[in-house]
């Protein structure tokens, strides 16, 4: 499988989000440091990247350990008609923490969490009971063995053939 590329992101763009996906609280003078740049160039490229949407330092945190009794993920299958109003309006529901479109047999995923069995129960059937859906699969998550939220920025072939400063950084 070919290796995912960000070429949109230059070197050091690159460098700076790994540097903050490892430890979101780094501050930017030690990433200069790492990084052999300047502070304010590292404050620029960084701001840039939040401003454009590009990267959000955040913690991420497993709700199973944090103590929410029940994390659902749930495979939905939507009428193409509906697949816009139904995902919109679920994304608004309190309980959903992620909403994906997709393609293939199912084409809507949702991560929700619930208080309890009812609360679970009462989701599935007011919000997954709509019209435009045909079908949905509903499984408790129990414990969560793998996140992929935190990965890191794959290294450009041509980063590793020179180690120079950018021109106009």
């Amino acid at each position: 499988m070919d290796a995912v590329r960000y070429q949109q992101l230059s070197k050091v763009d690159r460098q700076i989000v790994d540097l903050l996906r490892e430890d979101g609280r780094m501050p930017y003078r030690e990433i200069a440091r790492r990084l052999e740049v300047s502070e304010s160039m590292v404050r620029k490229r960084a701001g840039r990247l939040l401003e454009s949407g590009w990267m959000r330092v955040l913690a991420v945190t497993d709700p199973l350990r944090l103590g929410v009794p029940f994390l659902a993920t749930t495979y939905a299958s939507v009428t193409p008609a509906a697949l816009e109003s139904i995902s919109e309006a679920l994304t608004q529901h309190e309980a959903v923490r992620y909403l994906a479109i997709g393609v293939g047999s199912h084409n809507l995923v949702i991560e929700s969490l619930h208080a309890n069995a009812q609360d679970l129960h009462a989701f599935i059937q007011q919000e997954l009971g709509k019209e435009g859906i045909i079908r949905c699969e509903t499984i408790q998550v129990v414990r969560i063995k793998k996140s992929v939220w935190d990965w890191p920025v794959p290294t450009a072939p041509e980063d590793t053939a020179t180690h120079s400063q950018e021109p106009g950084s």
